[in-house]
């Protein structure tokens, strides 16, 4: 049984201007440098027209994991993710599907957000799915935290890049 997630973070500018970093391909590589501490790359990005496609690779570090996971698995976690966003319409909510796993691990994520509004917001919905007998349903909470704190984390680095990259 998997666990669900609503989380929703702000940002003090329009959907408009976010659609304008997310669909910036150094904003994506700064993003995982910034979060991943040199550890992370952005495997793969492209942006066509209404649809930006972002493939990466997460890390995190073991000393940052709780002991419910480091006790079944040690070790650093390498997370594969892929994002995929779209607009349908300048002006429009942007939405998108993202999927993450944990590699040597029956760990999944499956999720959804919409930004939308001026100021934007974002809300994510996801489910997190641990297969693993008795200890599954205490770990995809822990991934539920890692992962809130990761949506806030990238929120915050996402304000910093914005007002570093403005059009003057």
């Amino acid at each position: 049984m998997a666990t669900n997630l609503e989380h929703t973070v702000s940002y003090p500018f329009s959907t408009d201007r976010l659609w304008e970093v997310v669909t910036t391909e150094q904003y994506w590589h700064d993003l995982i440098a910034a979060i991943n501490h040199g550890k992370g790359v952005l495997e793969s990005f492209s942006h066509d027209g209404d649809t930006v496609v972002v493939v990466c690779r997460q890390v995190v570090d073991e000393n940052k994991l709780p002991s419910v996971v480091t006790k079944v698995r040690g070790g650093d976690l390498v997370i594969p993710r892929r994002t995929v966003l779209r607009r349908a319409a300048p002006g429009g909510a942007v939405t998108g599907e993202l999927t993450a796993t944990v590699e040597g691990a029956p760990a999944k994520v499956d999720g959804s957000q919409v930004s939308d509004g001026d100021p934007s917001s974002t809300r994510y919905t996801a489910a997190i799915a641990v297969s693993i007998p008795l200890f599954g349903g205490k770990i995809e909470k822990a991934i539920g935290e890692q992962l809130f704190e990761l949506l806030d984390a990238e929120r915050d680095e996402t304000l910093n890049w914005e007002a570093g990259n403005r059009q003057r």
